[in-house]
């Protein structure tokens, strides 16, 4: 909803008055920050992530960072650890507090020497300098040694890193939600580390300022400068409305009191918040009142649809696995071990029930030999004293021995498993029918393992589909690790899978693909010959050894960005080529020199190297904690273009929720694996609800051509019946729809709007034009 862009306009009036500014946030999103930025004729520069990252600034003699407008560090810059091998990192609070320092390192020296000329000009600094250096001075030898965490010594050290920075106006804290506790490394940012100006404000911005419970609105605010006198002022105010709203929900149909009491409480949680906290509305959005004007009375721009599994669907060898995992949790840990037990909670995601197999099928064979050695000693020294007590145990495990064989007997090993895994044939079953319509699916998953599957198996079905219907497949062979998707894919098909056919018709179709290539190597070749210096980063590769090989891989990664069809024009090549490259200047923004070009390329060719040397399926691709930075910036910016691979992308929540725009294409997400936090869900949803959105252009389309029902932004949870599963939802749901009524006045979940009659329709309409509304009013 454009919370980076407001805060850049207020970062940049605070710089136009004399003051500096810092803004802290996950280093996931400095890209981000940084482009906009950009767009408002400031460039930044790269993100600060850690102490070492200053020093080996101050050690190449850089502008020192206090003498920066804008400084944008990382939430974890206070991670501050003393250990063997980084005692140097001490040296600087005992220079800052005027100790000697036997050959500090150079890095070290310079930034002490750069916080005391500053402190000879600024009384801030100096201030703190002397207060550093009293409190350092009092303490014994001892202590002045101990840098553990929140040890006295390791909070000067935190604020000698401050002076480093210089001090600030005003703190920009992004995602200001996160790491709540007291503890964490950035509540010891905010406490300790920053240098703060006695006039100076802090600004948090967070889509979800409570995730869990409305209690969590007290370190959000605590974040931004509220005291706790004044949260205990306000909290009777935020509680009661999280009463009111709970019964709202559940009886505003027939009690009249109950919605009094609504209208009541919630005026009084805006009064309360209303000076600490402005909402950028969503209602208030010029696309979401577009919508609401031209779709059904009280639809919602949001579409919320499951992907429901069901029991009576499973195959024979399924329904006995899901009927083991429930005897199994009926056994106990003591008897069918800790992980079987557990087999009914994470049967639904399939990670759990691999993990059990691989384990049964293929146990460790040292572990299991131990392991009987030792029971056999324990039989031998207490075969009389146990003889009656483990009668009933081993009843127990006779009972979770035939189960586990029941759980394993359909399988070879865990991967196997998964293959065949119910849940993820019927989302492989909804992609493939989505993706047919010319749509893009973003899928958001927890666990690697099956993610891994789910991309394999909707590659290998898409090569398959390309060789039995004689489209063009962009590779020239099948590999050898894509053979057990391959083959697993073509008995799901009913397809008879041969790889030396297959590979054969793949080598006929195949030239289409390299003449174009061969076209697009022609045209890079172009385009360096004739830059005659004039772009740096082209002279750069131009001149570079490994030009050849360059573009190579410069043409795989600019055909995935250009529609089959389209006329490759030498304009239509440098605007890919420049998008492309612009993906992989990681931390380095604006006009690049010719010195600073030819350093960055070679870390930009080994990039490509890694990503298109040895060409891989790309219909659907997996975003997991192991994807370099550079490699995600690439596959953001091809899932953005709707004409190009991929189509599908998977995405590990931890690694795909934040700092990435995948709206461009894309309005249609998947809940692969559910979690517990609706704000994680937020999130995740937050992707592709953003501005300038597929949807938003879609849904314009739609009115524009008369539709009465355009579309919508879609949410595709999945939900496995009679598992865990099925728990599970409903307490994500029951979370969710309180954090809507928390956030957003929607007392009733939208599932269940779509059965109103009309005088039902005008008492919810009424009740919630009574929400809080915290969206800023101008004043005078």
């Amino acid at each position: 909803m454009g919370k980076t862009r407001i805060a850049v306009g207020m970062a940049l009036a605070v710089m136009r008055c004399g003051g500096r500014v810092t803004v802290v946030v996950p280093p996931v999103v400095a890209p981000q920050w940084r482009d906009e930025f950009r767009k408002a004729g400031q460039d930044l520069r790269d993100i600060l992530r850690s102490l070492d990252g200053l020093v080996w600034e101050f050690e190449r003699h850089d502008p020192p960072r206090m003498d920066d407008g804008v400084v944008l560090i990382s939430q974890r810059l206070a991670d501050l650890r003393v250990t063997e091998g980084k005692r140097w990192r001490a040296d600087l609070l005992h220079l800052v507090a005027g100790n000697n320092v036997a050959q500090p390192r150079q890095g070290v020296r310079n930034a002490a020497d750069a916080i005391d000329r500053a402190a000879r000009r600024d009384g801030d600094i100096r201030h703190a300098v002397d207060s550093i250096a009293m409190q350092f001075g009092s303490m014994s030898k001892e202590t002045q040694q101990d840098f553990a965490n929140h040890s006295e010594a390791l909070k000067l050290l935190e604020a000698s890193l401050g002076l480093a920075l210089g001090p600030f106006d005003l703190v920009i804290i992004d995602e200001a939600h996160k790491m709540r506790g007291d503890w964490s490394k950035l509540a010891a940012l905010l406490k300790r580390v920053l240098l703060r100006r006695s006039a100076s404000r802090t600004l948090g911005l967070t889509a979800t300022p409570v995730e869990l419970d409305v209690w969590q609105w007290k370190s959000t605010l605590a974040r931004v400068g509220m005291s706790d006198d004044y949260w205990n002022y306000i909290s009777p105010a935020v509680m009661a409305f999280r009463d009111a709203a709970t019964a709202a929900h559940q009886r505003w149909r027939s009690d009249a009191s109950v919605r009094q009491q609504y209208a009541a409480a919630a005026r009084d949680f805006e009064a309360s918040l209303a000076p600490w906290v402005v909402r950028r509305d969503k209602r208030r959005d010029r696309d979401i009142e577009h919508f609401m004007a031209n779709a059904p009375r009280g639809a919602s721009y949001r579409r919320q649809q499951l992907i429901a599994v069901q029991p009576e669907t499973l195959s024979s060898g399924w329904r006995k696995v899901v009927f083991a995992a429930e005897a199994l949790s009926v056994i106990g840990q003591v008897a069918a071990d800790t992980a079987s037990a557990r087999a009914r909670l994470t049967i639904s995601n399939g990670h759990g029930v691999a993990g059990i197999i691989d384990k049964l099928v293929g146990p460790d064979k040292d572990d299991a030999k131990a392991d009987s050695a030792q029971a056999m000693e324990d039989r031998k020294d207490n075969a009389i004293e146990l003889a009656e007590e483990n009668l009933g145990k081993n009843k127990r495990r006779q009972r979770a021995d035939f189960w586990k064989r029941v759980l394993k007997a359909p399988f070879v090993d865990g991967d196997a498993s998964l293959y065949s895994h119910p849940v993820l044939m019927k989302v492989v079953e909804e992609i493939e029918e989505i993706t047919a319509s010319g749509e893009k699916v973003l899928v958001f998953g927890r666990f690697t393992r099956p993610m891994r599957i789910l991309t394999d198996l909707l590659n290998a079905r898409a090569l398959l589909r390309a060789v039995r219907d004689g489209t063009p497949w962009p590779h020239e062979m099948t590999h050898d690790q894509d053979q057990k998707a391959l083959e697993v894919s073509a008995g799901q098909m009913g397809i008879d899978y041969r790889r030396a056919d297959v590979d054969e018709k793949l080598h006929r179709a195949y030239g289409v693909f390299s003449a174009r290539r061969v076209a697009l190597r022609d045209g890079l070749n172009a385009l360096l010959d004739d830059n005659r210096g004039q772009d740096a980063l082209l002279e750069a590769i131009a001149k570079s050894a490994q030009r050849a090989d360059s573009i190579v891989y410069l043409a795989r990664a600019i055909d995935a960005l250009l529609p089959s069809g389209e006329t490759l024009t030498p304009q239509a090549l440098f605007r890919a080529l420049a998008a492309v490259t612009d993906a992989l200047r990681t931390g380095q923004d604006g006009t690049i020199d010719a010195h600073t070009a030819g350093r960055l390329w070679p870390a930009m060719h080994a990039t490509l190297e890694a990503e298109h040397k040895a060409p891989r399926a790309a219909f659907a691709r997996m975003l997991y904690g192991g994807t370099p930075a550079d490699t995600r910036r690439l596959l953001q910016l091809a899932f953005n273009r709707a004409a190009s691979e991929p189509h599908v992308l998977v995405a590990q929540s931890m690694v795909g929720r934040e700092g990435l725009n995948l709206q461009e294409a894309c309005r249609i997400v998947i809940l692969l694996h559910l979690e517990w936090n609706p704000g994680v869900v937020e999130q995740q949803i937050g992707r592709v609800d953003r501005k300038n959105s597929r949807w938003a252009q879609l849904m314009r389309q739609d009115i524009a051509s008369g539709n009465l029902h355009p579309r919508q932004i879609e949410i595709r949870p999945v939900v496995f019946r009679g598992t865990y599963d099925e728990h599970h939802w409903s307490v994500l749901s029951l979370r969710w729809d309180e954090q809507r009524a928390q956030l957003h006045g929607r007392v009733v979940a939208d599932s269940d709007r779509d059965t109103l009659n009309p005088e039902e329709r005008h008492i919810l309409e009424t009740l919630e034009s009574e929400s809080p509304d915290l969206w800023p009013r101008p004043r005078g």
